[in-house]
């Protein structure tokens, strides 16, 4: 933004601030209509401009004004909070949103850490203003007077007024009011000990003096070097306590000192109680080094809603054995997440030996390789991962070399709480779906109870996702690095992937290649989410004949894998247009069939008209009887034959798949039908068509019999030798008749036809 648009916003702001005042509100705490002015344009002078423009200036002043009663009385380290839903009659204003508001002693992290209380219960924030005021109070600690923010008078208290979704539910807003309060009480303990919990951190560096005999100096030197950058404002201190190391037989407890605890962890409830060692924390005390550095089981209510920040410094007598730990909880700032790993104490150590333990020359192309993953590998992976596990993560991550592959690393917790999962996979085929696809895999892969997901999407070819998966404690499952990451890339495998490996296996890798080109990218999202690959491999396989004019195979009648009971479906392809489906509809329903549903796609061709493929899903009873190896063809062949004109639409056409017969056959009944009718057999044409196909059998062999008197392919021997075969079955045939009626019209067909010339 420039300079000039910067100017304009203030003034315009300043001349809604002018309104304000403008209005001339009263207040019960203020009496002095300057006071009111004054506290009016100290609550509004940093608001954006958009963030008042929505609500009259009466409003607003009623809504800064109600922010004043609030803090009306305040005693020094009190924390007042209101939630409510405004109204005209109670606060001089209305709103269709929720209000959250405070009154503090002016401290940090006030508007991240209860921002982020409102959001852990689901609730957007759409407006935030937070005024730093001065305020002088009176001996009864009520609002006497508001200075100017440069006088020297009064105190700093911080006012904090957000706008969030609209919540009624008395409970909800009772519960978000305490976690408020908890948030708040966290802060003041952590801002009140923050000094001396610096401190402590400084005296724990020159505890690392001491330490077991053959102890590395470098990570000596390193450690010491940490603690002394982290005390330098890369951490936030959020909690503090020192432990003894007990033994008790065979056991070990780590044992709370009363009296230790800073910060959050000043209450000697919290997280104080006797901690006996695991073998995994066991064998960690035996290790010949000073810090411990992981996450935590509780997640911050201070600044960020992440898990805390867990650095254990181990005490150790004049003789090298460990004696107990001093232990603090808090946040990495934001530099320690953005500086150059090569920078920051203990990290360049780790680094450094990475690629020492690699064997590869720093100046040479897989030397600076390597390094560039290090500086871009996840930053808490580097403070809690050994050089070991980052010498294993960091060689396969550069296997990879931008191959188009998902791999799948993993470390565990040094205390076996949790999983670190790094996951790379092809970033064309990185989503949101994608992710929570993965999720659900390693969740479901470890008997996880949640899981913390980062994402980093570079110009590399992979995305890399980055998950913590927290389990409880105690579980110790056995768990396939293979079968999960093989479960994993068939999660990341799109629609597109299947289509592409179908049609190499089926048609070739050289001619698949080919049509995949082709027709890979043509088909809708409606497509892929619905039609399987090897259906839609056969689509394609059929639409690339139909343009290169190798057939005219536009229809396809099919039963479906793993149809229902009586499902069949039907398919056309045509270009330009679909079928209309009152054109389509009527065909379908008398040849025999009921129609469920349609389902039309449309297929985009490059440098061509675009292909609809309508999917019509039919029942049919009796769908097992039918050979479709022979009764698809003659169904498409008669569906052709009548939608282009050829013949007719009507109910004899249900004869293709009741007596299995082509279109020409139905015809030739049809034909004789109509002649019955003209000779004045008293039956309409839809009672003929009933009864022919509920006698299927006998058609047939009406047909055969047609057949044998007039096909010249037919030799004499085959005549004679057919025909009383022929004789029997529709005397056998015109036996099943079940009414009069039924019988007068089978006998009429059957002699008709014998007496055809």
């Amino acid at each position: 933004m420039s300079k000039k648009q910067q100017r304009r916003r203030s003034d315009v702001r300043n001349q809604l601030i002018d309104r304000i005042v403008a209005t001339r509100p009263k207040s019960s705490v203020l009496q002095n209509r300057g006071q009111i002015n004054l506290y009016l344009r100290e609550y509004f002078r940093d608001v954006p401009y958009e963030d008042m423009t929505g609500r009259s200036p009466r409003s607003l002043a009623h809504s800064a004004l109600t922010h004043l009663e609030l803090g009306r009385r305040k005693r020094k380290g009190q924390s007042l909070v209101s939630i409510f839903n405004p109204s005209v009659d109670e606060h001089g204003f209305e709103s269709s949103y929720t209000i959250v508001e405070m009154v503090n002693d002016n401290m940090p992290f006030l508007v991240d850490s209860v921002a982020a209380a409102i959001m852990r219960h689901d609730l957007d924030i759409h407006i935030t203003v937070h005024p730093v005021l001065r305020v002088k109070r009176d001996s009864k600690s009520n609002v006497a007077e508001i200075l100017s923010f440069d006088s020297e008078a009064g105190r700093l208290e911080s006012f904090v007024h957000f706008v969030v979704d609209k919540e009624t539910d008395k409970h909800e807003l009772k519960l978000l009011e305490n976690e408020i309060h908890r948030a708040l009480a966290d802060i003041r303990l952590a801002v009140r000990d923050w000094v001396p919990m610096r401190i402590k951190m400084l005296e724990a560096r020159e505890i690392l003096q001491y330490g077991p005999q053959g102890a590395d100096s470098a990570l000596r030197q390193e450690s010491q070097a940490l603690l002394q950058w982290m005390a330098d404002d890369h951490f936030t201190f959020l909690g503090y306590r020192e432990y003894k190391l007990r033994s008790r037989g065979e056991k070990m407890f780590l044992k709370p000192m009363p009296g230790t605890g800073l910060g959050v962890l000043a209450h000697e409830k919290r997280g104080g109680g006797e901690i006996e060692l695991t073998p995994q924390m066991k064998r960690l005390t035996r290790q010949k080094d000073w810090l411990v550095i992981t996450k935590a089981n509780s997640r911050s209510t201070v600044h960020r809603h992440s898990y805390l920040d867990y650095v254990g410094i181990k005490k150790y007598d004049d003789e090298g054995n460990p004696i107990g730990e001093m232990r603090f909880l808090g946040l990495f700032t934001s530099i320690a997440y953005s500086e150059n790993p090569r920078n920051i104490p203990l990290l360049r150590l780790k680094v450094r030996r990475v690629v020492e333990r690699s064997g590869y020359d720093p100046a040479g192309h897989l030397g600076k390789s390597l390094l560039h993953i290090l500086d871009n590998f996840p930053r808490d992976e580097l403070f809690q991962a050994s050089i070991q596990d980052l010498s294993r993560t960091t060689a396969g991550i550069l296997n990879l070399q931008e191959r188009h592959k998902v791999r799948l690393f993993i470390r565990r917790d040094t205390f076996r709480r949790f999983y670190s999962c790094i996951i790379y996979v092809p970033r064309e085929k990185y989503t949101t779906e994608v992710r929570r696809r993965i999720e659900q895999i390693l969740l479901t892969s470890f008997g996880g109870t949640g899981v913390d997901t980062s994402v980093e999407i570079s110009d590399s070819l992979l995305a890399r996702v980055h998950i913590i998966v927290r389990i409880p404690v105690g579980d110790l499952r056995r768990i396939s690095i293979d079968s999960i990451e093989n479960e994993i890339a068939e999660a990341v495998v799109t629609w597109r992937d299947r289509l592409r490996s179908c049609l190499d296996a089926r048609y070739g890798v050289e001619q698949g290649h080919k049509l995949f080109r082709a027709f890979g990218e043509s088909f809708s999202p409606a497509y892929e989410g619905e039609v399987d690959t090897p259906v839609a491999c056969l689509d394609v396989k059929r639409l690339d004949g139909l343009l290169r004019g190798e057939h005219n195979d536009y229809l396809l009648f099919h039963r479906p894998e793993n149809a229902g009971e009586n499902q069949l479906n039907f398919r056309t392809f045509r270009s330009d247009e679909p079928f209309r489906l009152s054109n389509v509809l009527p065909i379908l329903e008398d040849m025999g069939v009921e129609v469920y549903g349609e389902r039309p796609y449309k297929v985009r061709l490059h440098g061509r008209e675009p292909f609809w493929i309508q999917d019509f899903e039919l029942r049919y009873p009796g769908t097992e009887e039918l050979n479709m190896d022979i009764v698809a063809a003659r169904f498409q062949e008669c569906f052709d034959y009548v939608i282009t004109g050829r013949a007719e639409n009507d109910g004899f056409n249900r004869l293709v798949l009741a007596a299995c017969l082509n279109w020409r056959d139905v015809s030739l009944l049809r034909c004789y039908g109509k002649y019955l009718q003209q000779l004045g057999i008293p039956f309409s044409q839809d009672y003929l068509e009933d009864v022919l196909a509920d006698h299927p059998q006998l058609v047939r062999a009406l047909v055969a019999q047609f057949r044998n008197y007039f096909d010249t392919s037919f030799s004499a021997v085959k005549r004679k030798r057919e025909a009383k075969q022929i004789r029997s079955n529709i005397k056998n045939g015109l036996k099943r008749a079940k009414t009069l009626d039924e019988d007068r019209i089978l006998r009429a067909f059957a002699g008709v036809i014998d007496a055809t010339l």
